[in-house]
This record gives C-alpha cells, sequence and structure tokens, in this order.
C-alpha cells in the first residue's frame, strides 16, 4: 500500500515520515495529483489544510482527487481544528480530521489509529483480508499482517540480522533467511540476500533479473531462483 502527504513544512514533513516512514511527500498540489493520477491502487491520502498560507486548498485537492479515485482513503491533517464543519460539508469521504496542536504521543497515537483504519477500509473495498503472521526473531517472536510485509532483507555483515520492509515502517528480527519462505507460502525468495511477499511483486525483468515490487523498489533475482519467479509471471 502507498501512502501520500501533501505539507509544505519541512518540521511536519519530518514529524510524520517518522511515524510513516514509506510516505511520499509533495508540497505543491499539482505534483502530488500527477502522482496519485499515476498510482492506479488504492492508497492513504494525508492532506494538509492550508499550504502557502492559503487554508482551503487540502479541501479543495480532496474534492479534486475524489473526481478520479474514490477508492483511497483520505485523512486531514491540519493546525485548523475550526474547519472540521467545513470540511464535511465537502463530502470528500475523510476517514480523520487531525489537529497538529496536539502532543508528540496523542498525535502519533491518532495518526496511527486513522491509517490503521484507512489500509482495513481499503482491504475490505479490494476483498482482501488481513492475516497475522508471526516472524521468529531470536528467542522471542514480531506479530504482523502479512499485508503489511513488502520483502525481507539480511544484512550484509550479518547474515542472520534481517530487516523486515513493511508498508508503513521498517522491523529489525533476527533469523536465518532461509527460514522465512517456510513461514507463509507468499515468501518467497530471490536472491540470498532477499524474500520477497508474492502479493507486492508488480513485474519481472527477464533481460536483467530484476524484481520489481509495489514500492517502486527494484531487486535482483539470483539464477537458482529464476525459475520459480517466471512461473509467477
Amino acid at each position: 500500500m502507498n501512502y501520500y502527504l501533501l505539507e509544505d513544512n519541512v518540521v511536519q514533513q519530518r514529524r510524520i515520515q517518522q511515524i510513516i516512514e514509506s510516505c511520499q511527500v509533495f508540497d505543491q498540489p499539482i505534483s502530488l495529483l500527477e502522482a496519485l493520477k499515476a498510482d492506479k491502487l488504492a492508497k492513504v491520502i494525508l492532506l494538509d489544510l492550508e499550504i502557502r498560507t492559503v487554508e482551503n486548498v487540502g479541501l479543495n485537492v480532496a474534492k479534486m482527487i475524489r473526481q478520479f479515485d474514490t477508492m483511497s482513503q483520505i485523512i486531514i491533517v491540519t493546525t485548523h481544528s475550526e474547519m472540521l464543519e467545513q470540511g464535511l460539508k465537502y463530502h470528500i469521504g475523510m476517514i480523520d480530521f487531525i489537529d497538529k496542536a496536539q502532543s508528540e504521543i496523542l498525535f502519533t497515537k491518532r495518526l496511527l489509529s486513522a491509517v490503521t483504519e484507512a489500509e482495513q477500509q481499503i482491504r475490505l473495498q479490494s476483498g482482501t483480508q488481513s492475516e497475522l503472521i508471526t516472524l521468529p526473531n531470536g528467542k522471542k517472536s514480531e506479530s504482523i499482517n502479512l499485508n503489511d510485509v513488502i520483502y525481507m532483507t539480511s544484512s550484509q555483515s550479518q547474515s542472520h540480522q534481517l530487516t523486515v520492509c513493511c508498508e508503513r515502517k521498517n522491523i529489525q528480527i533476527r533469523t536465518p533467511v532461509k527460514s522465512l519462505p517456510k513461514l507463509h507460502q507468499n515468501f518467497i525468495q530471490i536472491h540470498a540476500a532477499y524474500v520477497v511477499n508474492k502479493s507486492k511483486v508488480v513485474a519481472f525483468d527477464g533481460q536483467t533479473n530484476t524484481v520489481q515490487l509495489n514500492n517502486g523498489v527494484l531487486l535482483p533475482c539470483a539464477r537458482k531462483y529464476l525459475k520459480s519467479m517466471r512461473q509467477l509471471f
């Protein structure tokens, strides 16, 4: 799942990216709209109301988005909490209207809750259900939604130290790479250092032996795994 943010304040951009690491940031409505039109999948869109001191830009952008995209979920993130009533009149189907003036703890909790609800709505609309899986992490374990996992990669210096690249942020676990495909049928190994979630693979280039994932990342596919990858396409 992809995440987009319209925000012209650098401090607020960084603040939100610390919560949603994979969020793509735009400070101009036109460039955001172009990116959204190019992305045909349902996505989570966060909009600030005030851009370049113009207070209602975010709501106008939301109305334009709804002209070509009714599936994506919109979250308003703003300092203008007094505009909630006006926002409701725009009928943009927003998930939440979040005040940026809240404390960091409350803001983070509210934003994560809104994003989780947005993701659930998108999955319901697309007919996909969340499935919780357990990833081994040394003597402990990490539980995560299968749909959130994009790919997993090992550290160059420590093969058992893995990074799980998820839709919103990355997590670290400790387990051998070769153990991952046994955890779920959606996990497929494509390289000594990479295991991908098959549902996140959007393309395979047989000329360069590269796998493209839904977040735009390109990963190499080693020769010994080419056959299994070609079977997907």
